[in-house]
């Protein structure tokens, strides 16, 4: 619809037509009765009521269809919008029977009725707890604070996102939801756009049509920046997609440009952070200060030291990344599995303290579990790069930044393959004051999740000493992993060759049962959980991560009387299971990436407890989006983390997802015992299909 925004209706879900794993039809009960729907695949439960956005068409065959663009949970009448507010995280042991008795006891003035006179919910049979919850809530807020985000739940958003939206705008939330409701999705961060534009729809404002389609090509064009990792586009990427939805590109694209949302430099496109965050990178690295105090001699003379007191004896790359490490105010390290860096840390740290006993030195990682194991070996200060910039949840900014740098005088950056862009360039803003910086990592594993491909630009710029680890230090008889690894990456695979800790199984003659007997056996001879990894590169399936999990869920940890159980969907969580967090909580000092054990479920105070050795975290079961089971992970999860067995799953189904740097991170992950479960033709077609380059400027900006 050239001239419109998309259409919305109600609808209860009542049975599916056809579905695949893209497409479905389906029947949906209206107002106007039975209506026919098509769009893209989703797990509606029977009965459920939605909103669903999109437009209706003739189709010549089937007749009228409406074709769904997003798909929402009903939003309730305002009764039910309090209810949800008082059952929210804001109160502290009040769940949605609670919050309906105190609705039914005051009706739609409860909010303004409690906050006056407090006392009057102390004869409707509320529980201590929840009396304190309900207080603690209502004086923690302001009333204007209360009705902005009752407002904006009853608009459509969690009491997450409203919470969010609050922190970022303030007391100016309401006139931004007046006047351009999309600032939410441009302004705010992760702010999903679905839900964004359902509020908007229901909203009449000022030039409506063109803040939607602006708000819709920066969408399209984040989307497809995010999934390719590339830092900019070219405007082929992204033009056609919008195209098949409305005519004015063009127009709509100049005012993105004039708005400062989309950066155009000759023929790139970028979206606005990328490019801040390019441009502040290539700057800071052309500009680091020639390290002046270098003494070769008093390194070298510690190094000795270090070799005779822990009798050691440094090969020739370690002892180059050494002196190189001191001599340059900016480089790096790059080994494979068993090349030693970890060992190179740990020295780096003794001598630097040695050096330098009044300066500070620190390592980080990008996940809690690698600067874990730092922490564990090489006796230093370690940290997540989130929690070394303090990391602010609610308004996802970092505490430390530019004007509020860090106190460090020396930087050792770990596991710098996993590193985005904007990670990086937020890490150098806050580094001011940082006098030597070194970064550590593995060339060949995956690229960051997000945007930007540093490691591969830093190197290929050859602006900076780079030292290359090439001994295997893991075993003094070789590793069948490391040298795996080693063939990968030379095209020189054959299996012929390994006959100590990799075995390959043919999937073909391998069942999922099989696959769990072995696994507890592992389990039983001295493994616990932690030691062993699963990991598959797809979702689906019965190799997928999701019917892996289900299946080793109830082998590893079956239903006991022993142990509770919440199920939330169609995921059930039982106490002692292994739990993979999902989001960044440096609040709780967990990240994620870490791994732990579910220790207790509270259905009274509607929360259960996760430990993860470092911290114990409680999550009320309305965050339980941020963790999920971890008897299986992604390959992309499992970076930045070692096991002792790994089991990693290479079928046919997987064959689209399957390329040389993500099997190589798999089987890298593995220090003891790596087991593949696929067949020989998916995994040599596997290591022979390269990574599409990702699009970066950032190498031409250095080396221009």
């Amino acid at each position: 619809m050239e001239n419109e925004l998309f259409e919305s209706i109600d609808g209860s879900f009542v049975y599916t037509i056809y579905k695949s794993d893209t497409y479905m039809v389906c029947k949906f009960e209206t107002n106007e009765g039975t209506i026919t729907t098509t769009g893209p695949s989703f797990d509606y439960l029977k009965g459920e009521k939605y909103t669903l956005t999109g437009n209706y068409v003739d189709h010549p065959k089937y007749g009228f269809q409406f074709n769904i663009i997003t798909i929402n949970k009903f939003i309730p009448n305002k009764q039910e919008d309090i209810i949800k507010f008082l059952s929210s995280s804001n109160f502290k042991g009040v769940g949605k029977k609670a919050a309906t008795k105190i609705y039914n006891a005051f009706g739609d003035e409860v909010l303004s009725i409690i906050k006056n006179d407090p006392s009057v919910l102390d004869n409707i049979g509320l529980s201590g707890k929840q009396l304190l919850g309900i207080r603690n809530g209502l004086e923690s807020m302001s009333d204007k604070d209360n009705e902005i985000i009752l407002l904006l739940i009853s608009a459509g958003f969690s009491n997450g996102e409203a919470q969010r939206i609050f922190y970022h705008y303030r007391e100016d939330t309401p006139f931004i939801l007046k006047d351009n409701p999309f600032r939410f999705y441009l302004d705010i961060p992760n702010m999903p756009f679905n839900k964004v534009l359902h509020c908007a729809k229901g909203l009449d404002f000022e030039n409506k049509e063109y803040k939607f389609k602006e708000a819709y090509l920066i969408y399209i064009f984040k989307e497809i920046s995010f999934s390719s990792g590339n830092t900019y586009l070219s405007l082929d990427d992204f033009k056609d997609i919008y195209l098949k939805d409305y005519s004015d590109f063009d127009d709509v694209l100049e005012i993105c440009i004039k708005d400062e949302e989309i950066i155009k430099e000759e023929d790139r496109y970028y979206y606005k952070q990328e490019y801040e965050d390019e441009l502040f990178i290539s700057k800071y690295l052309k500009e680091i200060k020639i390290n002046d105090d270098y003494d070769e001699t008093k390194v070298e003379y510690v190094l000795k030291d270090i070799e005779n007191n822990l009798g050691i004896k440094y090969d020739d790359d370690q002892i180059v990344a050494i002196k190189t490490f001191f001599k340059e105010s900016f480089s790096l390290i790059i080994g494979g599995p068993g090349s030693g860096k970890t060992t190179i840390i740990k020295t780096l740290v003794s001598i630097f303290k040695e050096l330098y006993p009044f300066q500070n030195i620190i390592v980080v990682a990008p996940t809690g579990r690698a600067a874990k194991r730092i922490n564990e070996i090489c006796e230093v200060e370690s940290k997540t790069i989130h929690s070394l910039l303090k990391w602010n949840k609610d308004t996802n900014t970092f505490v430390h930044k530019k004007d509020n740098p860090i106190l460090y005088d020396c930087l050792i950056i770990d596991e710098f393959s996993m590193v985005d862009n904007n990670l990086f360039s937020c890490l150098l803003k806050a580094s001011q004051y940082v006098k030597k910086i070194c970064v550590i990592g593995d060339i060949n594993q995956l690229p960051s999740i997000r945007q930007g491909e540093l490691l591969k630009d830093i190197v290929s710029s050859k602006l900076f000493n780079t030292t290359y680890l090439r001994y295997n230090h893991r075993q003094k008889d070789g590793s069948d992993i490391i040298d795996l690894a080693n063939d990968i990456i030379e095209d020189n695979v054959s299996f012929e060759n390994y006959k100590k800790d990799v075995e390959f199984i043919d999937i073909n003659h391998f069942s999922l049962n099989e696959l769990i007997l072995r696994i507890k056996n592992d389990n039983n001879s001295g493994n616990n959980l932690d030691d062993i990894q699963v990991l598959s590169p797809m979702y689906r399936g019965e190799f997928g991560i999701d019917n892996l999990n289900l299946s080793l869920q109830e082998a590893l940890n079956p239903p006991s009387k022993s142990k509770k159980e919440k199920k939330i969907g169609k995921v059930v969580y039982r106490e002692n299971d292994k739990i993979l967090q999902l989001k960044n909580r440096p609040t709780d000092d967990v990240y994620n990436g870490d791994i732990g054990v579910l220790e207790e479920i509270d259905e009274d105070d509607k929360c259960l407890l996760v430990n993860f050795d470092t911290s114990n975290v409680f999550y009320e079961f309305s965050d339980l989006s941020d963790i999920a089971h971890a008897y299986a992970l992604s390959v992309h999860k499992s970076q930045g983390s070692e096991y002792s067995i790994v089991y990693f799953i290479c079928s046919r189904p997987h064959i689209n997802m399957l390329y040389k740097k993500l099997i190589y991170t798999a089987i890298s992950r593995a220090k003891n015992k790596l087991i593949i479960i696929g067949d020989f033709n998916t995994f040599n077609n596997g290591i022979k299909k390269e990574l599409e380059a990702r699009k970066t400027h950032l190498l031409n900006r250095l080396i221009d």
